[in-house]
């Protein structure tokens, strides 16, 4: 199993979600883990309002902190789409 599907894993990234990129910083203490998330173009996401699944029209690039991945902070990047 390579290393994108077991951070994939363990993070619970399904469709249209896909880990596309790892690097994991070791200069810095405590280490980080940068992870690049990506969308299949034209895939539906769901409103978070209504539930109804929907085509994104616009899409802006986000990052941000998530939990501890393993004893490595962990920072995720993804354009998330826009509805």
């Amino acid at each position: 199993m390579e290393a994108e599907q077991v951070l994939a894993l363990g993070l619970g990234v399904g469709p249209p979600w896909r880990l596309v990129s790892q690097h994991l910083e070791t200069q810095k203490l405590p280490h980080e883990l940068h992870l690049w998330l990506d969308a299949d173009r034209g895939a539906p996401y769901f409103c978070p309002d209504c539930g109804r699944a929907c085509k994104a029209q616009d899409f802006a690039e986000f990052r941000w902190r998530h939990v501890n991945f393993f004893q490595h902070h962990c920072y995720i990047t993804a354009r998330r789409c826009l509805l």
